[in-house]
């Protein structure tokens, strides 16, 4: 995965305001690759834009595969947005009422009932105890344990 280098030009006094210090070859208009592979593209040419830091392709936009040497190129933000598919949590563990150390969930703090929650589950780093919908909504959407941010704060 690379972050490739955003490069800017200004045309009206023909300062380049650069990422880098070797980018004079750059400053004409060129195609970006995207622009190429779509034959009779005239309206690619563009100046600055996005070059792969590996062989120096140019693309208009990210994320995308670098069609030369194949590296997958993505901006900070949208690997800030997918980190936690790169590093999921773990899975809960489903425990019994026999095994129960506390009444209640430690996320919504309602009470276990046997009718209601038929499902109960435990993280199993931090130890804590969670009902069915809790689970749920750790895994599907702050894909964090409240648990686990609890204690490594407390440390």
């Amino acid at each position: 995965m690379g972050f490739p280098k955003y490069r800017t030009y200004t045309t009206s006094n023909a300062n380049i305001s650069t990422t880098s210090s070797n980018s004079a070859k750059h400053e004409k208009a060129s195609m970006c690759m995207c622009h190429l592979e779509q034959r009779g593209g005239i309206n690619g040419f563009s100046i600055g834009d996005y070059f792969c830091p590996t062989c120096e392709s140019k693309y208009w936009e990210l994320p995308t595969e670098c069609s030369i040497c194949h590296l997958r190129l993505v901006s900070a933000p949208h690997l800030a947005r997918s980190y936690h598919f790169l590093f999921p949590i773990e899975q809960f563990i489903e425990v019994t009422r026999d095994e129960l150390p506390s009444q209640k969930c430690f996320a919504c703090q309602h009470a276990f009932d046997e009718q209601k929650h038929k499902s109960i589950f435990k993280c199993t780093s931090c130890n804590n105890i969670f009902c069915f919908e809790c689970d749920l909504f750790i895994h599907g959407t702050i894909f964090t344990c409240p648990g686990c941010i609890r204690y490594a704060q407390l440390k």
